[in-house]
């Protein structure tokens, strides 16, 4: 077994790699490999640079990768109260992949992420932190049920899942938008990738908001296919009269008329009414992601 630091003049071999890993896993679209590179050297999230310091190994045996690992000390944090902070002591590991069957290879790289942050005196240390995944996969940081054996390791190592979601994907195309012609939405940009919709009554009375991601300028990928769901939200005083199904109806109606097909989302896994509403509005269940996190005694 080989263990080589990857930069961006030997990271063509990690490509190949990432595609085939990603295979059945809902979040990690169809990349470019410009915007895979991008995102894993030089990522950023709502315009701050994610990572100050920032590793990259691979695994390599018979000149195939065999695993790889990425962490790094990031420059910001969210709070419980999902406030940014930016005065942190953290540590990321934000990719960890290798085969089930080479346990090895999992210990071997994860050993070099926790001999560095020991080295750096941190104690707190995320694992598939739920924000800080890479770009090119929507910014969707957590860890699949497909890898649960990665799962095990971590826990193995003093880690406990920190989050748990359910991800979902809607095929628009066979989805029927049949409610009353009640309501209206307006749209407003964010950024280069993000909007935000906003629903009215036929009084203009705002009654929810909600946010959509563009996952091909994310990707670089010519393809208009899918758009994520980052968030809705319906006020509380119209909650239970359909205006949640309502409003994803007009947006599903936007979305298509922009040529996209697919519509993403995730929630947590004890978020009940959540999943009943996605369920009930012909959302599939993709699987469970999971997000780490271990305080360590140095």
């Amino acid at each position: 077994m080989q263990i080589i630091e990857v930069n961006k003049d030997n990271v063509r071999i990690l490509f190949d790699y990432w595609n085939e890993i990603g295979k059945n896993i809902p979040y990690f679209y169809n990349t470019t490999y410009q915007s895979f590179v991008s995102s894993l050297f030089d990522d950023t999230f709502e315009g701050m640079t994610i990572f100050q310091n920032n590793k990259v190994f691979i695994s390599k045996e018979d000149d195939q990768v065999k695993g790889f690992i990425q962490y790094g000390i990031p420059t910001f944090h969210f709070t419980v109260a999902g406030k940014i902070a930016k005065d942190i002591n953290i540590g990321v590991i934000r990719n960890l992949y290798y085969e089930g069957t080479r346990a090895d290879i999992g210990k071997a790289l994860l050993g070099l992420s926790l001999d560095f942050f020991e080295r750096n005196n941190i104690k707190e240390i995320y694992a598939f932190y739920h924000a800080m995944g890479m770009s090119c996969n929507g910014n969707h940081g957590k860890l699949h049920e497909k890898f649960n054996y990665i799962g095990k390791l971590l826990y193995e190592e003093g880690f406990e899942i920190e989050h748990e979601n359910i991800y979902y994907i809607c095929d628009m195309a066979e989805k029927k938008l049949e409610y009353p012609n009640n309501s209206y939405i307006k749209v407003s940009e964010l950024d280069d990738n993000r909007q935000k919709l906003i629903l009215y009554d036929r009084d203009n009375n705002a009654l929810g908001s909600a946010e959509i991601k563009y996952i091909d300028n994310l990707t670089e990928s010519a393809e208009k296919d899918i758009i994520y769901l980052v968030w809705i939200g319906i006020d509380k005083k119209v909650k239970g009269k359909g205006m949640g199904t309502e409003f994803l109806n007009h947006i599903i109606q936007y979305c298509l008329a922009k040529g996209y097909r697919y519509l993403h989302a995730d929630t947590a896994l004890n978020n009940k009414t959540a999943q009943k509403f996605y369920i009930r509005n012909g959302f599939i269940d993709n699987g469970i992601t999971r997000s780490y996190l271990t305080r360590r005694s140095i």
